[in-house]
């Protein structure tokens, strides 16, 4: 599962705002450190207040840039009138915050990660889910190896990246048949090993899966020699 961080700065700002509107309801699963969550509360009432003076002052300069301009060439019969309003900070501005705001919230999603109790849909309510490009899901093609031997057990291995899973289908002499589904990136198959002193070729092929569903292209053929266990 990949996360979101917005790279529009009211995007993420509103982003920020309603992730630490919502944490509370999952705090107690997802061991975010105390003190960065009352940092990032700080740093997100901070930015929404510096955006709005941003706004301002971006005001003030169009329309100052205008007063000049009027002055120096004039615009048909207009008449320069009064100067252009300055804005004017409130009386009560909250904290200053500490820098580096985005790096911030980037850590505390790294936690949630790391908590590993970040579900699809926790991720979603917390608006730092990141929705798979499904045309680019749906060309994907799984590299399937062995990567090892347990105990005479083929352990196969492919990368997951944001796929759900993946299903597993194996050739013991008698045609592909489904034999699993893994959720992991690595496979153990369990089956019953063959007699001692014999060997047979077992064949495996996979393809991903998502929402429920197969997805994108099969793998190449992977073939294991077993052998039976003594």
């Amino acid at each position: 599962m990949r996360t979101l961080v917005e790279s529009a700065e009211d995007k993420v700002s509103t982003q920020i705002s309603n992730f630490c509107g919502s944490f509370t309801t999952y705090a107690s699963l997802l061991n975010v450190d105390a003190q960065k969550m009352t940092d990032l509360k700080k740093g997100s009432l901070f930015l929404i207040f510096i955006l709005m003076m941003q706004g301002k002052l971006q005001t003030l300069s169009h329309s100052f840039t205008a007063y000049k301009d009027l002055l120096l060439h004039g615009k048909g019969t207009e008449a320069l009138g009064a100067l252009p309003e300055m804005p004017v900070y409130p009386a009560a501005t909250p904290p200053i915050a500490l820098a580096n705001l985005i790096s911030l919230f980037r850590d505390v999603i790294q936690q949630c990660v790391n908590s590993g109790n970040l579900t699809e849909d926790i991720a979603k309510a917390l608006g730092i889910f990141e929705e798979p490009n499904l045309a680019v899901l749906e060309v994907g093609t799984p590299n399937v190896v062995l990567k090892s031997l347990s105990a005479g057990h083929p352990v196969l291995h492919t990368m997951i990246g944001d796929y759900d899973g993946f299903e597993i289908w194996k050739d013991a002499g008698t045609g592909f048949v489904l034999l699993n589904v893994s959720t992991i990136p690595n496979f153990t198959d369990m089956s019953v090993l063959p007699a001692a002193g014999v060997d047979v070729l077992w064949r495996y092929k996979i393809i991903y899966r998502y929402k429920n569903a197969q997805i994108g292209n099969w793998s190449a053929t992977l073939s294991v020699a077993v052998k039976g266990s003594v």
